[in-house]
């Protein structure tokens, strides 16, 4: 089964996992790891470490953190590079984690998709997910209906 670790500033990570298990139930193989003011990163990369073990079983793991080139980023670069060579090519991290990427990962986590797909994919999701909506301000309907006199 895919493992998952999701890394990031502050309780994101619990929080987005919550989130996540109120839409799809309860969630198997994922662990979040918390980068709280006054942390000390090196041992920051020790839980990211101990996380990546502890959810590997052959099938991958994706890291997911908040931003990319931050901590919990570095500190994920830094242990993946550490670990034994076929860990290592089974594990990705992905940067902005949203509750979309999220979704779609564990639904490849449970039809059992290949990490190579699922890691593309959420990263697409994810893009395909941000959209912007903005109200108009209110205008008088009497007015658009009046003819222009050009």
């Amino acid at each position: 089964m895919l493992g998952i670790v999701i890394a990031t500033h502050g309780t994101l990570s619990d929080g987005i996992k919550d989130a996540a298990e109120v839409i799809m139930g309860n969630t198997e193989n994922i662990v979040t790891v918390n980068l709280n003011a006054g942390d000390d990163v090196e041992k920051l990369g020790k839980k990211i470490n101990s996380s990546i073990l502890e959810v590997n079983q052959g099938d991958g793991v994706l890291v997911l953190v908040d931003l990319v080139s931050a901590s919990p980023y570095n500190q994920s670069v830094l242990v993946t590079n550490k670990l034994e060579q076929e860990l290592k090519d089974k594990v990705y991290i992905i940067g902005g984690v949203n509750l979309p990427m999220l979704l779609e990962i564990i639904n490849h986590q449970i039809l059992g998709t290949q990490i190579e797909i699922v890691a593309k994919s959420a990263a697409e999701q994810a893009k395909d997910c941000i959209s912007l909506w903005h109200a108009p301000v209110d205008v008088d309907m009497d007015d658009n209906d009046e003819d222009d006199d050009f």
